[in-house]
């Protein structure tokens, strides 16, 4: 139910706070242990149930649909589908892999980007060669989400990858033949909900 980063958080503050109670006194521990339980609300990993469904693509984070339409040289060369995702601040605070499949770095070419630094992302390359390409925009470095696979590692479809750190949407651009199952408005769970049937 707690994610393994999360830990050593949870374990330091509650010892200190422990610490606090014994020592000095109850009324100074109280902000240790609403510190702590602050870090279980965002460290908290619950287990999600994962469809079967291997040429599906699912959530990769908790929240709401802002956005599905299409989309032309943007992120990359080509046509895409586009899903727009409000991450939900009270859900999950960790990102899903949508797809079984290898980590690439997103080939962002530089002039595309003067003056700015490009939305944090990677692409995901499943053995049919599906790419998905799934975005955090944010201007702060703070937000974007933390990572813990690196690129050439291998996913499986639904397990966790990252850490969300309050980014404040996510995007995903699939294969253009790929068929949406969401629409605007609808709610979708990170791992669970299938956003997309993928082209055969």
């Amino acid at each position: 139910m707690v994610a393994g980063d999360g830990w050593p958080y949870l374990i330091t503050v509650a010892v200190v706070g422990f610490a606090v109670y014994r020592y000095i006194g109850p009324l100074w521990a109280i902000p240790l242990a609403l510190l702590d339980t602050a870090l279980y609300f965002l460290f908290r990993d619950p287990l999600r149930d994962v469809p079967p469904a291997p040429l599906g693509a699912l959530a990769p984070v908790d929240g709401k649909v802002l956005l599905v339409g299409r989309s032309r040289d943007d992120p990359l060369p080509g046509a895409w589908v586009r899903i727009i995702i409000k991450t939900n601040h009270l859900g999950a605070y960790t990102v899903r892999a949508p797809i079984e499949g290898t980590v690439h770095d997103v080939p962002w070419n530089a002039a595309d980007h003067v003056g700015e630094q490009p939305p944090h992302g990677m692409l995901l390359r499943s053995e049919e060669d599906h790419n998905i390409v799934l975005l955090f925009p944010g201007r702060l470095q703070a937000l974007s989400p933390k990572a813990f696979v690196r690129y050439g590692e291998r996913v499986g479809q639904g397990h966790r990858f990252a850490y969300l750190r309050l980014a404040p949407r996510a995007e995903m651009y699939l294969p253009p033949d790929s068929q949406a199952r969401v629409a605007v408005g609808d709610r979708v769970a990170a791992g669970e909900t299938i956003l997309a049937d993928l082209p055969g």
